[in-house]
């Protein structure tokens, strides 16, 4: 039950550095602006630089292929989350599309690299890449589809989302990160230090924006919806505890349950902040979307703890067999 307790406390630290956000917001030190400033700070430098940092490892042939494993284990999740989404979500419903996207993709690198980052270190976060280069790849096809809401998309418009998946700041440190594991070329000091201490800002940073976001979002009106509530049963606590049954067992072949609960950490992370994003430019209901984001990111601080409970329970079950 260790990394569950790890992860609670550190869910509850996330929660009151993401009410210092709420607070930033309604008091006017943030606005609209800054945030989307703060916001972009984060995914497209912050995020990189934890993701360039945790390739800053020796290679090892078993790092490899657990890298691999967890690619494929993200692949999965996928499938079972998009399923799931259309099992949940009919499409004669209002808003069909961004409740399919709510539920499909999570704040995997948002919240996903904090949390894995402070429950099991850089091994973690090394391992969430494989999660990450996954997501995006999905997000920029299915969710891009899904949003549309099955309008066909031109060839030009195919190659631009293939173009704009490749060059994305995460898949560029992936691919760079990747090149100082292979290599094992390492930064002088005079260059990582200042990396790392940017990459501790990753944190403090993401929830200050999830909690902005949250106030602008307007709180109350997330917990009002009965349809939000729905959504997110599937989002937060089916899907997750579904893909715990699923991968729990295959420590028996031999996968490391860290790797496996990296992966648990970045699909039961909440609805993706994209969410919002996408959205907004497939001209969908963005404040609909808000809800979902802010319900979900403050449902998570106790339902992702409740996902490693879960896997540790079940390894205690099958923990005999090994």
């Amino acid at each position: 039950m260790d990394s569950a307790l790890v992860i609670a406390y550190q869910a509850v630290i996330m929660f009151i550095l993401l009410f210092f956000g709420y607070f930033l917001f309604k008091k006017d030190f943030l606005s609209e602006d800054s945030t989307k400033q703060l916001s972009a700070i984060a995914i497209k430098i912050i995020n990189p630089i934890v993701i360039f940092n945790s390739y800053q490892t020796d290679f090892a042939p078993e790092m490899l292929t657990g890298l691999l494993i967890a690619a494929g284990l993200a692949v999965v999740s996928h499938v079972v989350l998009i399923l799931f989404s259309m099992l949940a979500v009919r499409r004669t419903k209002s808003d069909f599309e961004t409740e399919r996207f709510a539920i499909s993709y999570s704040n995997c690198a948002f919240m996903g690299i904090p949390l894995v980052q402070a429950t099991f270190g850089n091994d973690g976060v090394f391992y969430l890449t494989g999660y990450i280069t996954v997501f995006n790849l999905f997000m920029w096809t299915h969710g891009v589809m899904t949003m549309q809401g099955g309008e066909r998309k031109s060839a030009s418009d195919t190659a631009k989302t293939v173009l704009k998946v490749l060059i994305s700041p995460a898949i560029l440190s992936i691919a760079l990160g990747l090149v100082f594991f292979f290599t094992g070329l390492r930064l002088p000091g005079i260059l990582q230090t200042p990396l790392d201490y940017l990459g501790a800002l990753n944190t403090p940073l993401a929830m200050i924006v999830s909690g902005a976001t949250i106030a602008k979002a307007g709180l109350l009106s997330a917990f009002r919806s009965p349809r939000v509530y729905y959504v997110q049963l599937f989002k937060l606590i089916l899907v997750p505890a579904v893909l715990t049954v699923m991968f729990v067992p295959l420590t028996l072949l031999g996968v490391p349950k860290l790797i496996i609960d990296t992966i648990l950490i970045a699909a039961a992370a909440p609805t993706a902040s994209a969410t919002i994003m996408f959205a907004y430019n497939h001209n969908r209901n963005a404040e609909y979307a808000s809800n979902h984001f802010a319900l979900s990111t403050i449902a998570s601080m106790l339902t992702m703890p409740l996902v490693l409970m879960l896997s540790a329970a079940l390894s205690g079950v099958i923990s005999p067999a090994l």
